[in-house]
């Protein structure tokens, strides 16, 4: 009887400030067993990037659990009056390939109003991420054959760039490279429209807190992105359109694919960068079946120091994807493939002249993948995802979701998962 009361007595203490907001506790877990496969790299190539050896590294393979994108979130939205809501999350990772503590995710609070959208401030994943993931036909690009494996990213094993206090530090050395536009971010400020009859739209923007000055001949980088996209969905046409555009300062993504154009005071030759991201797509529904169309341009411009001649040098990338899903009765079926082309590099004289060659190319790649999830309930689904990713000779492109083979350059890259998502 005491204990009763006890309890009683301390659950309506910590219940009582419920009683001003409704707290919801959500999430997905996703995850399952994965083997990733990496084969032989190339050997006896070269551009103005890279040179394999004469011998080519031997392929090797992983198994692993992949985690993807699990995780649980803590949220609260309490209305104000007069069409004014509070909006706050708190998400935490799930992780089961690791003993790591769970980490911040997607985490926010901001006001939302019924007429003019909403404005948030946090970490989370932008526009420009999320058109592709709400379009991707693998369960939004959960992991492994996800298209985040090779869009949103110029390959060199970069695949998605996880937030960080200094943006320029994705290598784990301030003004190193970051080269992602899949990506999340911190320190973030952004606005998402309502939906204007099929149209919404939104702009967003990292606060620039980690400029800073070598006082060594380095120069000033002030790391910070911002971007902006807008959607249009039918609502009695079956079609989607979508177009995004993001663009970083002094993040350096040049250095991340090769060191020597990384920052000055990381021991490159660059004192400022400039990089950007555009993608356009379409889709259309035929019944039960989604199909898509996407389009990206990636480009990477690095402003050299005087000490190296001064001048520009760049690197694009251009990519498509196309990609189905089909609704059937036990559950939906999804494949796409993805084209990634030849990088172009433009250097200075000064730079070019100390290269074997000006040419980026044999930098190419292309995935194809493909995916069944089979309906258990309604908050249940098993599933089998698999991709194969042919690199060209100085590429790669690799995988994502927990598990993934070190990757040689050249090397073809496949792998497959099998698992369990349960939504809550």
């Amino acid at each position: 009887m005491k204990r009763t009361l006890i309890a009683l007595a301390v659950g309506s203490a910590f219940a009582a400030p419920a009683a001003y907001a409704d707290v919801t506790l959500s999430g997905s877990i996703n995850a399952g067993p994965a083997y990733v496969r990496s084969g032989d790299g190339s050997a006896g190539v070269t551009n103005a990037l890279f040179s394999t050896g004469t011998v080519a590294q031997p392929g090797t393979s992983v198994s692993a659990i992949n985690t993807n994108y699990s995780n649980i979130t803590i949220g609260s939205l309490e209305d104000l009056g007069g069409g004014l809501k509070l909006d706050f999350a708190y998400q935490l990772t799930a992780n089961f390939n690791n003993l790591q503590a769970a980490t911040n995710r997607n985490s926010h609070i901001g006001l939302v109003g019924d007429s003019w959208g909403g404005i948030w401030y946090g970490t989370n994943e932008m526009l420009y991420e999320s058109y592709y993931y709400t379009v991707d036909p693998l369960d939004g690009a959960a992991g492994l054959g996800g298209n985040l494996q090779v869009l949103g990213t110029p390959g060199y094993g970069r695949v998605f760039d996880a937030p960080a206090s200094d943006p320029s530090a994705c290598g784990g050395v301030a003004g190193s490279g970051c080269a992602g536009f899949y990506r999340r971010d911190s320190n973030a400020i952004w606005y998402n429209s309502p939906n204007f009859n099929g149209f919404s739209g939104g702009a967003y923007a990292t606060l620039p807190l980690s400029a800073r000055s070598t006082g060594a001949g380095g120069g000033d980088i002030n790391p910070y992105l911002w971007g902006i996209g807008g959607k249009y969905v039918g609502p009695s046409l079956p079609i989607q359109a979508w177009i995004a555009y993001e663009q970083h300062h002094d993040m350096f993504g040049f250095g991340a694919i090769t060191p020597a154009a990384s920052w000055q005071g990381a021991a490159g030759v660059a004192d400022s960068s400039s990089d950007y991201g555009v993608q356009v797509g379409v889709g259309y529904t035929f019944g039960d079946i989604f199909v898509y169309g996407n389009f990206e341009a990636l480009k990477y411009k690095d402003d050299v120091n005087p000490g190296f001649g001064g001048g520009e040098i760049t690197y694009k990338r251009n990519a498509f994807s196309i990609g189905a899903k089909w609704n059937i009765a036990t559950g939906y079926v999804g494949g796409q493939f993805i084209k990634a082309f030849d990088g172009k590099c433009e250097f200075t004289a000064t730079i070019a002249a100390a290269l074997p060659t000006t040419d980026c190319g044999n930098s190419g790649a292309y995935m194809v993948s493909a995916g069944y999830y089979h309906t258990l309930s309604k908050q249940t689904q098993a599933y089998i995802m698999g991709s194969y990713t042919n690199n060209d000779d100085l590429q790669f492109y690799s995988t994502a979701g927990g598990a993934a083979a070190p990757t040689n350059l050249g090397a073809s890259v496949w792998g497959v998962t099998v698992g369990l998502k349960h939504s809550f």
